[in-house]
């Protein structure tokens, strides 16, 4: 099993990717980013608490845009099986294991990287609007996530994360036809991977 995050910068796009998806053949479990809805909940400058719930309906809600191109699943625990490719609305299952820190430092970035560690998956993919980790205005096709000091396009707490599960993240560009079935069938594609030591 494969866990996406499929971030709304690439929302113009999200047909053609999840059709790529589904051409890789592989039971892949889609995490919406926050898309808008997410931005909407930054602007109202709430408590830790709320924003980090109403955050994740956010998620919820871009998952039901996504749904037109694929199933969406809304599991309680962590013993299901995508069967395919399906989109995940995360608010029950997070809010029955509130395990990640109510924080802006932890988007759907980390909840990827800890539902992939959950439900044991093989790997996790970033798809975003770069091609990678971009550092000194380069590209950096792999880094290890203790040598991530500077903002970049994953969110702050991921490369803990990264880091506790000694796991790997893959970030690729949504824009770039193929690179993600490259990927996931080839196991490499113009891209970041970033190593959890």
């Amino acid at each position: 099993m494969i866990v996406v995050k499929l971030g709304g910068s690439v929302v113009e796009n999200a047909k053609n990717i999840i059709e790529e998806l589904k051409r890789c053949e592989r039971d892949i479990v889609i995490v919406p980013g926050g898309w808008i809805f997410t931005e909407e909940v930054r602007r109202m400058n709430l408590d830790d608490d709320s924003a980090h719930w109403m955050a994740i309906l956010g998620m919820n809600m871009y998952g039901y845009y996504l749904s037109r191109y694929a199933d969406l699943i809304e599991p309680e625990e962590f013993d299901f099986n995508p069967d395919g490719v399906k989109i995940l609305l995360p608010y029950i299952l997070l809010k029955k294991n509130d395990e990640l820190p109510h924080s802006w430092s932890v988007t759907s970035d980390s909840i990827a990287i800890w539902l992939a560690e959950k439900i044991d998956a093989e790997s996790v993919v970033k798809i975003t609007d770069v091609d990678g980790i971009i550092l000194n205005g380069r590209l950096v096709e792999k880094i290890n996530a203790s040598d991530l000091k500077v903002k970049t396009c994953l969110d702050d707490f991921a490369p803990k994360l990264l880091l506790e599960y000694g796991r790997e993240l893959f970030v690729c560009n949504g824009f770039r036809a193929g690179r993600v079935k490259d990927y996931i069938m080839k196991g490499r594609a113009k891209g970041t991977i970033v190593i959890g030591r």
